[in-house]
């Protein structure tokens, strides 16, 4: 295991340059993360990236239209004091522009009768989006907690389908099982597992399965700066190895021609372009998938960084970028499986 972890860190691995250390600095980030920054965007992208850090996003607040209607929950909260502007491309959700002293968004009324569910962007709505597009029937959220994209897959397959939401983590599941029981969500059943062996879990195949994977959490440096300098290189080699264990177990459980989406809230190409690579490097029954709709204009996944250079399929990937997109960093690939 040790072996694998250095295998990772040696192929991951770039040089800090006297720029990078001099962007360290500056933006209170790790000097591994400011060289990759400025190899990926240059370093006027770079400076423009960090700077958004400074910048915090717009919550979201997405509708249970399973509870009450997107127009009516903009009334009732815009007659409480906040300014709402819909998404453009998700109907049932809201960019909170203006909120409120009291109530907080997360203590209204209308929360705790379960009517909305608070995101901290907009970005993590994405991949169920994309997902659930004219699919009905179970689907499997690998690592559930705290229930976001979970309530959201509900909804969307509601009648239709059962989401089966799982999480390692029991404070996390904690968090989950409150979210579905405040919005009174019928269609999840929670389990309790390492999602690496879910299989002994479930003795069955799935048409749909989300892994929105644990990982450094880059993309949200600007709700949680302690992610400037939480994550050393060899720590992120450690998330890279369980990442690819994540994605590449999970593809077991698929049906034919089912689809996974991989996402991540990191910016990091080692969490994505790498781990994505490495599994189509290792398997033949799996292929990348466009995006089944255009909800707005993506950004397509990077081609190499440092020494390595990624699969062509993976231009089909989507990335959002905090100083493009106004949104997380964030990532989303969709992977289909074939016959072998």
């Amino acid at each position: 295991m040790e072996e694998d972890v250095l295998e990772i860190l040696k192929e991951i691995f770039v040089k800090p340059s006297e720029k990078a250390h001099e962007l360290s600095s500056k933006y209170r980030i790790l000097p591994y993360m400011a060289e990759r920054y400025m190899r990926i965007l240059g370093e006027a992208g770079a400076i423009e990236m960090l700077g958004s850090f400074e910048k915090p996003v717009k919550p979201v607040i997405r509708a249970n239209t399973l509870r009450i209607s997107p127009d009516r929950l903009k009334s009732s909260l815009e007659e409480k004091g906040f300014k709402l502007e819909r998404l453009s491309w998700c109907d049932s959700a809201f960019k909170i522009i203006e909120a409120p002293e009291q109530p907080s968004p997360g203590a209204t009324l209308e929360y705790l009768k379960g009517y909305y569910y608070l995101h901290r962007d907009s970005s993590s709505l994405l991949p169920v989006l994309l997902l659930t597009h004219e699919y009905s029937g179970d689907i499997l959220d690998a690592c559930a907690a705290p229930g976001g994209k979970t309530t959201f897959l509900a909804e969307k397959v509601y009648g239709k389908g059962i989401v089966y939401a799982n999480d390692l983590v029991l404070r996390r599941l904690r968090s989950l099982i409150g979210h579905i029981t405040r919005m009174r969500i019928e269609n999840v059943v929670v389990t309790w597992s390492d999602a690496r062996k879910i299989s002994k879990v479930f003795n069955r195949k799935f048409g749909r399965i989300l892994l929105d994977a644990p990982c450094s959490g880059e993309g949200r440096i600007s709700v949680d700066p302690g992610r400037r300098t939480r994550t050393s290189i060899y720590e992120l080699a450690l998330m890279v190895k369980r990442e690819i264990e994540l994605l590449d177990s999970l593809i077991d459980m698929l049906d034919e021609e089912g689809i996974i989406a991989y996402s991540t809230c990191s910016i990091a190409p080692e969490e994505n372009e790498y781990v994505v690579s490495k599994i189509l490097d290792k398997r033949k029954d799996v292929e990348v998938v466009p995006p089944p709709v255009k909800l707005f204009e993506y950004s397509p996944w990077i081609k190499q960084y440092g020494g390595m250079v990624f699969h062509e399929e993976l231009d089909k990937c989507v990335r959002l970028w905090p100083h493009v997109h106004g949104t997380f960093g964030f990532t989303t690939c969709l992977l289909r499986r074939t016959r072998r």
